[in-house]
Order: C-alpha cells, then sequence, then structure tokens
C-alpha cells in the first residue's frame, strides 16, 4: 500500500479498497490497542485483533476477527498475518516495574523483531510499529523533534527496552520493510486507567484526594497525547505516512503543578500544595520495591527510576505530524474533561464553561 494511495483513486475505489483492506493490531486487548481497533472498524476498515486469549464480551468491537496468538510464538503470528495487508503493532509489556526485568526485553524487543520477521515474510504491505517518547530519551526545555537522540539517557528499564526495539525497527525499514514509526507522549484519556494509562490514573487518583503530594518542585514540562488523537494518528500514519518515516503523536505541554492546577479549576478539588523532596520520593520507591518482592501479587505505586523521571523535561513537537498526517491534537483542558466524564468524575454544571 502507497502513501495517500486510498485519496488518489476515487471515491468509489476508496471505499471498495477499504473494505477489501484487512489490518491486524497486536496488544488488542491493551488500552491504546483496544482503542485503536475500536477506530478501525468504526472507519469500515478489516480488522483482526491479536489476543493471547479470548477477550471479554464487549471489549472489543463484533466487526473484529479474533486471532489467537502471542508476539512471543512466531509460528501464530503467520496464521495471524495470513491475508492481511498492513499491520499495527502496538503490543508491549507497559509497566513501572517487573519482577523479572528480563521480561522488558523480551516482550518489547523479540516480541517486536517476531512481528516485523512475520511482516516481512508474509508481504505486508505496511508496518506501523508504536514506539515512545521515552524511546527517544529525555529533553532540554525546548520541544524536541523525531531526530532527538537521548536514548542514552533512558531511565526506566521499559525506556531502556523501548528505546533497543526502535532501533531495530529502523534496521527493519533499512532492509526494505515498509514501515512508520509513532511515537506517544503521556498517553491519558477515557478508558481504564492501567499503567498503559499511567496519567488517568493521576487524574482519578486526584479526585479521590489520592496525591499525597507533587515530587520535587513539579516544574518540568512534558507532552500530554489524548488518546483519541493517538489513535487516529495511528490511522493517519498508515494511510500518508512516508516509508522509513517516524512521527511523533504528542499534545499539549504542561509541568505538573499546571496539571494539577486544571484539574483544581475544572473539580473544585484542592490541588496538592506538599512538595516531596526526590531523596524522600527515592526513599519511597525503594520501600515500594521491596515490598513487590516480597509478594507476588503486590505492584508498587512508585520505583526509584520513575522518581528520576521526574527530575527531567519531555517536551516534544508534533508539527512533522500535523502537517504530512494531518494530525490534529486535543486542548489539555478539554482533554482532562472527557477523561473524567469517562471516570464519572467530571461535575456536570461546569461542562459548558469547558467544553
Amino acid at each position: 500500500m502507497q502513501a495517500g494511495c486510498l485519496r488518489s483513486k476515487g471515491a468509489y475505489y476508496e471505499l471498495f479498497e477499504a473494505i477489501l483492506m484487512k489490518i491486524l493490531i497486536t496488544g488488542a486487548t491493551g488500552y491504546l490497542g483496544g482503542a485503536i481497533v475500536r477506530e478501525a472498524a468504526l472507519q469500515g476498515l478489516g480488522v483482526r485483533a491479536l489476543c493471547r486469549r479470548a477477550p471479554d464480551p464487549g471489549l472489543l468491537p463484533p466487526e473484529a476477527e479474533i486471532a489467537l496468538g502471542d508476539i512471543l510464538e512466531p509460528d501464530s503470528l503467520h496464521s495471524a498475518l495470513h491475508g492481511c495487508e498492513a499491520v499495527i503493532h502496538s503490543a508491549a509489556l507497559v509497566s513501572i516495574w517487573e519482577r523479572d526485568p528480563g521480561a522488558f526485553y523480551r516482550v518489547n524487543v523479540n516480541g517486536m523483531e517476531n512481528v516485523m520477521n512475520a511482516a516481512m515474510r508474509m508481504g505486508t504491505s505496511r508496518v506501523i510499529y508504536t514506539s515512545s517518547f521515552f524511546a527517544l530519551g529525555p529533553t532540554d526545555a525546548a520541544p524536541a523533534d523525531e531526530n532527538w537522540d537521548h536514548s542514552a539517557n533512558t531511565i526506566t528499564n521499559y525506556a531502556k527496552s523501548k528505546a533497543a526495539a526502535e532501533k531495530r525497527a529502523r534496521q527493519f525499514a533499512n532492509k526494505g520493510l515498509d514501515i512508520v514509526i509513532v511515537y506517544p507522549a503521556f498517553i491519558y484519556g477515557p478508558g481504564k486507567a492501567t499503567q498503559g494509562s499511567a496519567i488517568t490514573k493521576l487524574v482519578e487518583d486526584f479526585v479521590k484526594r489520592k496525591v499525597p503530594g507533587t515530587i520535587g518542585a513539579g516544574d518540568m514540562r512534558m507532552t500530554f497525547s489524548y488518546v483519541d488523537d493517538v489513535v487516529k494518528g495511528h490511522l493517519l500514519a498508515l494511510e500518508k505516512g512516508r516509508q522509513g518515516e517516524r512521527y511523533i503523536l504528542g499534545g499539549e505541554d504542561a509541568s505538573l503543578a499546571e496539571l494539577f492546577e486544571m484539574l483544581e479549576e475544572i473539580t473544585g478539588v484542592r490541588r496538592p500544595r506538599r512538595r516531596i523532596p526526590f531523596w524522600a520520593a527515592k526513599a519511597l520507591g525503594a520501600v515500594e520495591e521491596w515490598r513487590a518482592r516480597l509478594s507476588s501479587n503486590y505492584l508498587p505505586r512508585l520505583t526509584r527510576d520513575v522518581v528520576d523521571i521526574y527530575k527531567n523535561h519531555w517536551r516534544y513537537s508534533s508539527q512533522k505530524a500535523i502537517a504530512e498526517l494531518g494530525y490534529s491534537r486535543t486542548p489539555l483542558k478539554m482533554g482532562l474533561w472527557k477523561t473524567l466524564e469517562s471516570l464519572g468524575l467530571a461535575p456536570k454544571e461546569k461542562r459548558g464553561a469547558i467544553l
């Protein structure tokens, strides 16, 4: 599939080709992958959702074809890709902590390689690979673009695995695979609050007064990506992205302090004024990691690596995606409101003023 081909052949051909096209979407039961499946089906594309086990009823749209398989099992990928023109690889292990840190590499690097190798063998026309802003590394105070590479300064095990995977993905592009790489920033928005949507969980905790304070001064700026924008960005990259190119799918920038100010304005919940020194947050992270090692069912609320994230700027420009893909960004305040609505936590009397 050549970039822009759907737009150049007329409305009837476009409709016919869209009906015939089938896309394999990995990570289909995850926060982002599930949203991509739903939007692709809504747009009339043929969708095959790769799932390790049968999804819960109602999780995915009825139009989606289910393919049972695992990115760590290459044989299952070959059968899942049969008859698919394209693949969106969004599956990843997203977590702040794992008892076995090697799991990040196995899933995020080896799993990605399995998908790319299968795509090459099956003659897949296009691959959209979901990387992460973490693969690019922390930024300066000014927004960075796709050419920024501070991956040597990546912090968490998740970030290190995504940085390694992104470099491998670019090698596949050099081998001739038609691959487009996209980089969401801090994703938030409607949907279940999971580790794949840590900001959504932060919003929920804020309203429920479970945020004890701001780590550090809260003045480091970061880019927030509204999930619906990121989802549409994937499908725009599928249609219009240039072979071998990379696109940041970001949104509005804000510091953590500014984010809390917006939430206070929207909800009326008083933002936390306490500042937690980095050393104290690190100590808490160490205790949380220790608890997690003692109990297989306990997930730490904070880790020492996560504390280091708050010491850096994470600002990225989406101008390339806007110019080449037609990517659009939801204002942060509106996105926060929609997130609160989805959680049943938005004050109804303020709806008109926000939207």
